[in-house]
């Protein structure tokens, strides 16, 4: 769980939640983007890894054609669309994309949908149709820092378990682990208790 936002609106936290998700990614690496329908995440990809494509001028009589911003050679951005009836009803899903050349099989929303269930599985302020909502927005803040905290440290993720070695070859034994140990922050499974009495300095 790399960030979150929260904003009433969501074409208005995809430029910050974006920008806050490049920042905890690995300097220089391109990645693909997914994301629903929403133009507004290509839009805000497109204003952060743009060039200036300038048309020359045709010596022909009117208006010059303006320079142009266009994405990144390098950006890699794709949908995944679905088409609705009157009632809202899902008829159709098909993908795109934008920018970049994106094989099929790598556009694809379910690992992002199955994270989702997961965080209003286990957050009550996230369910729907409830009355334990946050009263105010500083509650939530703080509510899902402290559950993205726990996603990374302290709960096993099922889909990083790793094969390791044991004495008998014919025997299988796994580690469990989560998404920080996965990606090598830190070097052992926390316990909540660890978690809450961490003491981390920050240096300016």
């Amino acid at each position: 769980m790399l960030s979150f936002m929260i904003d009433g609106l969501e074409p208005s936290l995809a430029g910050p939640l974006v920008e806050r998700t490049e920042e905890r990614l690995r300097k220089g690496s391109w990645h693909v983007w997914v994301s629903d329908g929403m133009d507004a995440y290509g839009e805000a990809l497109k204003g952060r890894h743009c060039v200036l494509k300038i048309y020359p001028r045709t010596g022909k009589r009117g208006r010059p054609r303006r320079d142009k911003l266009v994405a990144c050679p390098e950006l890699h951005y794709a949908q995944v669309v679905k088409e609705r009836d009157e009632r809202h009803r899902v008829i159709g899903v098909f993908k795109r994309s934008p920018y970049g050349d994106i094989p099929l099989h790598k556009i694809t929303t379910v690992y992002i949908e199955r994270h989702n269930l997961t965080l209003r599985h286990e957050n009550r302020r996230l369910t729907r149709k409830t009355i334990a909502f946050s009263k105010k927005v500083e509650g939530l803040w703080d509510q899902l820092f402290l559950y993205q905290g726990y996603y990374n440290f302290i709960r096993l993720h099922r889909g990083l378990k790793r094969r390791i070695r044991v004495g008998n070859p014919t025997m299988q034994k796994w580690q469990q682990r989560t998404p920080a140990l996965a990606a090598k922050l830190t070097d052992h499974v926390w316990s909540l208790k660890e978690f809450m009495t961490k003491r981390i300095f920050i240096n300016d």
